[in-house]
């Protein structure tokens, strides 16, 4: 076999730069950025907005593939095909400011769904006014198949370089840091994977239509491994319907992801083996075919009524928006194929690329309507005095301002939320989102006078340490034995005589055993317990931030110590760190909540 040399590998990039000018940059800046993220010494602020750039450059990829493979199909000259090259680049720069995914969970179905539709229109584009199926298949087949080469070439060449790598740091004694890993991995995949993908997609459109190749591994791959896993999926369905008719009970969430499962498979094996259904020898497919669309119908009534019941239950949100449509989707897609003769399987990634671009903005989208039912639902709640209702009141307005702010409470309060999330947005700028989410989930709760219920999530930890300027003093004391944090039973000899340190760790105590009868316990839940009354109680004076941390305090030894005193042994334990919740309560004892390390010191008397 005959290796290219690099200057065939140079054209070949020089071809690729050429064709797509614009994708190569947009994958040369996500992997700079990608590398210059490998360091985690980077601001909130600076982090979102990178982060930012490095979706709408993937963004942008796909949307510009699409015009591109647009204009080369329909022979666009040069101004034309940059025209619309600056209207994606517009529009990208438009979604830059308008998308915030880390800080609304709505932004980021957005995101999703902007990925979706761009990657749909890549499989169509060049398609929309010209070429017949046989080219539109081989052109999605030489993409898939393009896309798992490049794949299997970027993981290959990863490897081997981490290895090399690996094998500098053990044999030179060379300090690699994890980062030059990632950066190896930005390179590789973003960077490399992307170039070689953009060198494989076709360019000869007419030629398409004329190709009659067809990879045997596909129908290999479709019959033996795609249509079993599809079975499987049926099998599991039918026998849970009959359960469902037998015990007369509404299907459960979970039978959703089933279907969904089924008929992902079932519809990517039939496109996989579109072009050979009518040759000899292959009468199966249409019995597969027919098949398959028959026993959608029951599936896809089963799936309505599992989401009719979460919704009947919790109402609309953005993921069962998704299902919602999807199954809306399947129904039309099964009606269409079992009763068109001239079926036309372009209508699959336009009807999905359609419904995707719709879920994105306005009144009809997955944030609209999702954001409208459960305002909806809010008020029903406020109206309902049954308790369950009233507990459910906290769930709803998290869910609301986790996705679209404080604002989506404006209903419920006279004050100005839009102004207020501004400033609580600059108050906090400096400091993660993670922590602004929460302040702004208190806040909405506060207005609408909910009490909050703490979850394990949202309780703050406090963590109380040693003075870090001094060591632990052993003075006075025969012997010193160092507990870790996840130290669990230690065994010694003390004189003689057996020594057994447990740690029972749902009840943050250490047990102390020596010999058979001398036992003593040390308590950290009422030890932490203490210094958090005590900490709330005087405040910075005596409690010392460490590193600019609010909740990491230092304080001196005899505050972090516990002392027993045995018939022929004196025991103090120095705690070197106690981690508790702040709103630590007598019956958190049992949550595992509480933990400590230091040292145990013994002195005989």
């Amino acid at each position: 076999m005959k290796l290219p040399s690099i200057y065939s590998l140079w054209l070949s990039a020089k071809q690729v730069v050429l064709r797509f000018p614009l994708q190569v940059l947009a994958a040369v800046i996500a992997t700079g950025i990608c590398c210059y993220l490998a360091d985690s010494h980077k601001g909130a602020i600076e982090e979102e907005y990178l982060s930012k750039i490095i979706l709408i450059c993937n963004l942008a990829l796909t949307f510009l593939l699409s015009a591109d493979l647009y204009a080369e199909a329909n022979g666009f000259d040069v101004k034309r095909k940059w025209g619309f090259r600056l209207l994606i680049l517009l529009l990208c720069t438009g979604l830059y400011f308008a998308l915030h995914p880390i800080r609304f969970t709505s932004d980021l179905y957005r995101v999703a769904f902007l990925a979706l539709t761009g990657h749909l229109l890549v499989a169509f584009a060049p398609f929309i006014r010209k070429g017949n199926l046989n080219g539109f298949w081989q052109f999605n087949k030489t993409l898939f198949l393009r896309f798992l080469t490049s794949a299997l070439y970027a993981s290959v060449l990863y490897a081997g370089l981490a290895i090399a790598l690996v094998s500098i740091n053990g044999l030179f004694n060379v300090q690699i840091e994890g980062a030059t890993y990632i950066r190896l991995m930005s390179v590789v995949f973003s960077g490399f994977m992307t170039v070689f993908f953009l060198a494989g997609v076709p360019k000869d459109f007419e030629a398409l239509d004329k190709e009659e190749f067809y990879p045997k591994g596909l129908k290999i791959f479709t019959q033996y491994v795609l249509i079993p896993l599809m079975t499987v999926y049926l099998l599991i369905l039918l026998v849970y319907e009959a359960k469902i008719i037998i015990n007369w009970e509404l299907p459960k969430g979970l039978v959703s992801s089933l279907i969904l499962g089924y008929a992902i498979f079932g519809i990517l094996s039939l496109l996989l083996i579109y072009p050979i259904r009518e040759k000899a020898g292959n009468g199966w497919i249409k019995l597969f075919s027919k098949f398959f669309y028959v026993m959608m119908i029951p599936l896809v009534i089963l799936l309505l009524l599992a989401i009719w019941k979460r919704v009947g239950n919790y109402g609309i949100t953005e993921s069962r928006y998704v299902l919602i449509v999807l199954s809306l989707w399947l129904l039309f897609m099964t009606g269409y194929f079992l009763l068109v003769k001239a079926q036309n399987i372009k209508l699959i990634p336009i009807s999905l690329c359609i419904l995707s671009a719709l879920a994105i903005y306005g009144p009809q989208s997955a944030s609209s309507v999702s954001k409208y039912a459960q305002v909806s639902r809010l008020k029903k709640l406020f109206a309902s005095k049954v308790q369950k209702d009233v507990l459910q009141r906290e769930e709803v307005v998290k869910y609301l301002v986790d996705r679209h702010g404080l604002t989506a409470i404006q209903p419920f309060t006279k004050v100005n939320l839009k102004e207020l999330e501004a400033r609580m947005d600059r108050k906090r700028k400096r400091n993660d989102f993670y922590s602004l989410k929460y302040d702004k989930r208190d806040t909405a709760l506060a207005l609408l006078k909910i009490d909050k219920e703490l979850s394990a999530m949202e309780r703050r930890f406090i963590t109380f340490v040693t003075a870090e300027e001094k060591l632990v003093s052993v003075k006075g004391y025969d012997y010193v034995i160092e507990i870790g944090l996840y130290q669990g039973k230690l065994e010694k000899i003390l004189n003689g005589k057996p020594l057994l340190i447990e740690r029972q760790i749902s009840d943050a105590v250490l047990k102390v055993k020596i010999a058979e009868n001398v036992e003593a316990d040390f308590d950290f839940f009422l030890l932490g317990k203490a210094l958090i009354a005590e900490y709330k109680r005087s405040g910075d004076g005596k409690f010392k931030p460490l590193r600019g941390l609010e909740d990491r305090y230092s304080l001196p030894q005899e505050s972090m110590s516990i002392t027993r005193q045995l018939e022929h042994y004196e025991l103090t334990f120095v705690a070197s760190s106690i981690r508790l919740f702040e709103d630590v309560k007598e019956g958190a004892r049992k949550d595992g909540s509480v933990s400590f390390s230091g040292y145990l010191l013994i002195r005989q008397k």
